[in-house]
């Protein structure tokens, strides 16, 4: 009998050590913070920059181009990561139209503003791919086929640009959990990398999910890997979910995936609400954005990539702080001018 209650007594110890550790787990990444003082004198110079979506900026009910010169002129953004999308450029099969991007080009240009032009057909915003509504009627090695031509053909007219600094293929290619994309294809990807590499000098970059992949699939293809940093997610099986990750993992991470420092940049740091039930930014409450995302996020967010030593990062969400700045609210647009203001 004596050794029975001890046997018990010690798996109710162990019992009450799981549940404590079940419970403390719950609280790490559901409730805790996890918020870190942003040290704005310690941003390494020509480090941020944003994602600038004309497509996104156009479901937001915002006039992109006045959204886009606001963004340069009055945030001060000096590097810029624009996609390119595939449905915007060739609307009708063979028949391209580039005006939109020239100009971006050239209003950023103007004021020394450097790029990052994405291009293929996994972009970035969702639904990730985005291929012309043409493109429905024909087999899938067909629309592999066209999509090679509209990336040649764009990287074509886009190559005479001296503010372009790097060319990213794809977004996050090798990332199959999220988007309503085809499988990858390596063997079309490459010659998409070939293409560019065998005619131009400046570096590739392509992207990977900074939390949920290895990186080692798409650093082997890149010159520059890029990934993404998001704090606050939410999904159908767990509701909000804060990713703890320290920076050092980044890091960590950078070296399994044989990068350096210098050739690591964060290209998507998450600076946008994530809403529950994949409701737009524009339907959902003050206090429902602030579970995702505030401005102790946006300074946190912004101090966990600083911590990296990566090469640089890309802001995720202005056009959801111009929208803001257009309800009334002018508070991202102010944090952001200020976080602008370090590192330049």
């Amino acid at each position: 009998m004596f050794p029975e209650t001890m046997q018990w007594r010690k798996r109710k110890r162990i019992l009450l050590i799981i549940i404590a550790l079940c419970v403390w787990l719950v609280w790490y990444v559901k409730f805790d913070g996890h918020h870190a003082v942003f040290k704005a004198q310690e941003v390494s110079s020509n480090f941020w920059g944003v994602t600038f979506s004309k497509k996104y900026a156009q479901e937001l009910g915002l006039d992109w181009r006045e959204a886009y010169i606001a963004t340069i002129d009055d945030l001060g953004v000096k590097n810029i990561r624009l996609p390119v999308y595939w449905d915007d450029i060739e609307p009708q099969p063979g028949l391209f139209d580039f005006s939109e991007y020239e100009w971006m080009l050239k209003e950023g240009e103007a004021r020394d503003v450097k790029f990052i032009v994405n291009i293929g057909r996994r972009l970035p915003r969702w639904p990730e791919c985005h291929q012309p509504a043409w493109t429905g009627v024909l087999p899938e090695a067909h629309v592999d086929a066209r999509h090679l031509v509209a990336a040649q053909t764009a990287f074509e007219f886009f190559r005479e640009f001296d503010s372009i600094q790097y060319w990213q293929l794809e977004n996050e290619y090798f990332f199959p959990w999220f988007g309503l994309c085809p499988e990858a294809n390596p063997d079309l990807l490459q010659q998409e990398i070939s293409y560019v590499r065998e005619r131009d000098s400046r570096p590739i970059i392509l992207t990977d999910s900074g939390e949920l992949n290895s990186w080692r699939k798409a650093a082997r293809y890149s010159d520059i890997l890029g990934v993404t940093m998001y704090r606050v997610v939410w999904s159908n099986y767990f509701g909000y979910t804060r990713y703890p990750w320290p920076a050092a993992l980044y890091r960590v991470k950078a070296a399994f995936a044989d990068k350096d420092h210098s050739r690591m940049i964060v290209a998507e740091l998450q600076a946008e609400p994530w809403p529950s039930h994949f409701q737009s930014v524009t339907a959902i409450t003050p206090n429902e954005a602030a579970k995702s995302f505030s401005l102790r996020q946006f300074e946190t967010n912004a101090e966990i990539a600083r911590r990296t030593g990566f090469r640089q990062a890309y802001f995720w969400g202005v056009e959801w702080w111009y929208w803001m700045l257009k309800q009334g609210d002018s508070s991202m647009w102010e944090k952001a001018r200020e976080i602008f203001k370090t590192g330049s």
